[in-house]
């Protein structure tokens, strides 16, 4: 029988303790891996070296086959190599040779081959990319984009074009202020009619870009377009990508035409078309963090553009007495702290087949060590509306920038400055947006003058009578478009004394 006492001394052999790195490795894992780390885990196959003439001679050599003994693959290269330059050795002594280090294979004149290496990746493609924005932004977003790495800009009507690999695109998405969408060019050139359209369509290979299993939906847009029916139009380039799908896999995908996982859009002017990858789904504006809407809202790309145009900087003062629901409050804040605005959001390049999330993921990891903490910044907000005090707290709360901020409620023209020089950015309430009169802009003018010597104040506004009444010399005016809105954007540069200068003729 055995001694009870050895039972302990068995266990305490078994179970001897590792040093620290080993337990940890050996009784933890971890809870989770990136793509990038599995396939590190795992152990890298090697491929035969296998040239255009040794399979034959390697057949006439050593049969393979059910009944020989020997599996019905190549045998490795090492393996191959010495069969080919002398007999072979025994299964034991092959086996031997296994266990040494592994030496560099000869060619067949018995000299040194050259070392096999991993093959070079392929230099990323240089695609074509179009950038909408708001209109009189073109020249701020090619800028922008020319920031962020982009080739070849080109400021263009509505937008702006450029080159770059997918990753830029992706870049972009993340981190424009001023864009609207990416999209990514896969087609263009003259058509006469529908059918043009259809036949360019079918020879596009939608199926190496995205799975059957992603919906789609197509968008027509048309500028001095001959075409009778832009919904037959986009019917057509419907049925080009689900035939396509149909000859290379026998299957189509689903239309979605509310959230599309791959969404397609169709430029047509009087005689060209281009055909584009949506990369970024939604508007870019969309930020992900306004959760109380408010009257008549400054996109949040519009509201950058303000911000850049004026030349403000993070270290200037900033007012907005007319804040509404704190749009440009917001951006000003992400800019300062260095916040990418796509940070809370997906993009529609994620249902792609090009689409690495390694890579993704470090992108996201590099804004998030960019970004700033949150610290109290010189920026200040006021409304007259005591419901837009909450809307804008609310918003600036989901951003997690309420504290960097000052809220207060007030009338603009009997608010004080909040300091000896700065910088206001607003959008007054005008025309359609909201209730307003030249004797409201009168006021304005005349707070101005009164309570801001010393700041300058860019205001954005439609309607014509905002110029004539508010009583200042404006020294730029830039034009802009609010959405469908024909605006301008006022510089007035506040001295003391009077401003009522005339304006050139």
């Amino acid at each position: 029988m055995t001694d009870q006492n050895d039972k302990p001394a068995r266990k305490k052999l078994g179970l001897t303790p590792k040093n620290d790195g080993e337990a940890r490795e050996g009784k933890r894992k971890p809870t989770r891996w990136s793509p990038l780390q599995r396939d590190r885990s795992k152990p890298v196959a090697k491929k035969p070296a296998a040239t255009e003439d040794r399979p034959a001679r390697e057949d006439k050599r050593r049969p393979s086959g059910p009944g020989t003994g020997q599996g019905t693959g190549p045998r490795p290269a090492r393996e191959r190599d010495a069969g080919a330059s002398g007999p072979r050795r025994p299964a034991a002594e092959g086996r031997e040779e296994r266990k040494r280090p592994p030496t560099r294979p000869r060619d067949e004149d018995g000299e040194h081959a050259a070392p096999r290496r991993r093959a070079t990746p392929a230099a990323p493609a240089q695609l074509k990319f179009f950038v909408p924005c708001p209109r009189g932004l073109e020249h701020e977003l090619a800028r922008e984009l020319a920031e962020l790495g982009a080739g070849e800009v080109v400021a263009g009507s509505g937008g702006a074009r450029c080159t770059g690999d997918i990753a830029l695109a992706w870049k972009i998405n993340l981190w424009s202020r001023l864009a609207i969408r990416v999209l990514q060019e896969v087609a263009d050139g003259n058509y006469r009619d529908e059918d043009d359209l259809y036949r360019v369509t079918l020879k596009q290979p939608w199926s190496d870009w995205f799975g059957v299993d992603k919906t789609i939906a197509v968008r027509t847009v048309a500028h001095n377009c001959p075409l009778k029916s832009l919904n037959f139009v986009t019917l057509k380039i419907k049925d080009g990508v689900v035939d396509r799908f149909r000859q290379d896999l026998g299957e189509r995908p689903s239309v979605d035409a509310r959230e599309p996982g791959v969404p397609i859009l169709l430029y047509l002017d009087n005689d060209r078309f281009t055909l584009y990858l949506d990369l970024s789904g939604e508007p870019l504006n969309r930020r992900g963090y306004r959760v109380e809407p408010a009257p008549a809202p400054l996109n949040e790309n519009l509201a950058a553009g303000l911000l850049r145009l004026s030349g403000w900087h993070p270290d200037t003062p900033l007012l907005d007495p007319m804040m509404g629901g704190g749009t440009i409050l917001l951006e000003a804040a992400m800019m300062a702290l260095n916040m990418a605005p796509g940070m809370k959001r997906h993009f529609t390049f994620e249902n792609l087949a090009s689409f690495d999330k390694v890579e993704w993921t470090r992108l996201r990891k590099d804004a998030e060590a960019l970004r700033q903490e949150p610290r109290q910044l010189p920026i200040y907000g006021c409304d007259i509306d005591p419901h837009m005090i909450r809307a804008a707290g609310l918003n600036l709360k989901a951003a997690g920038l309420l504290d960097c901020v000052v809220l207060r409620e007030g009338d603009v023209t009997e608010i004080p400055a909040p300091g000896e020089h700065g910088m206001i950015v607003s959008n007054p309430p005008y025309g359609v947006r909201l209730d307003s009169d030249s004797a409201f802009y009168k006021g304005l003018g005349d707070a101005l003058k009164r309570n801001f010597a010393g700041w300058s104040a860019w205001l954005i506004s439609s309607d014509a009578e905002f110029p004539k009444s508010i009583g200042l010399a404006a020294s730029k005016r830039i034009p802009l478009y609010n959405g469908p809105l024909e605006c301008r954007l006022y510089e007035y540069r506040m001295v003391a004394g009077t401003m009522r200068k005339k304006a050139p003729g």
